[in-house]
This record gives C-alpha cells, sequence and structure tokens, in this order.
C-alpha cells in the first residue's frame, strides 16, 4: 500500500510539474510572438515614415 501511494506521489508530481513546465512554455511562446509582432509594427510604421523624422 505504502507503495502505491509513492508512485502515485511521483506520478501526480511528474504530472504537476510537465503541466506548468508546457504552461509556461506556451505563455513564452505567446508573449514572444506578441512582441515580435509589436515590434515588427513599430519597424514597419518607422520605416515607413520619412528619414527627417529621426533628425
Amino acid at each position: 500500500m505504502v507503495a502505491f501511494f509513492r508512485v502515485a506521489f511521483f506520478l501526480a508530481a511528474f504530472f504537476l510539474v510537465a503541466f506548468f513546465l508546457v504552461a509556461f512554455f506556451l505563455v513564452a511562446f505567446f508573449l514572444a510572438t506578441f512582441f515580435l509582432a509589436a515590434f515588427f509594427l513599430v519597424a514597419f510604421f518607422f520605416a515607413t515614415r520619412r528619414v527627417d523624422f529621426f533628425l
């Protein structure tokens, strides 16, 4: 019975860690794509403006 609880505990801990890792990578991926899209939008906005804007 103790072995069953030990295996169940390790399985629960493993799935919990795996779930948090997957959630973290999903959030990081969405944040990276969001910031990349925002950067390209800003870069495109500045690229379409005149160079005199910077001077």
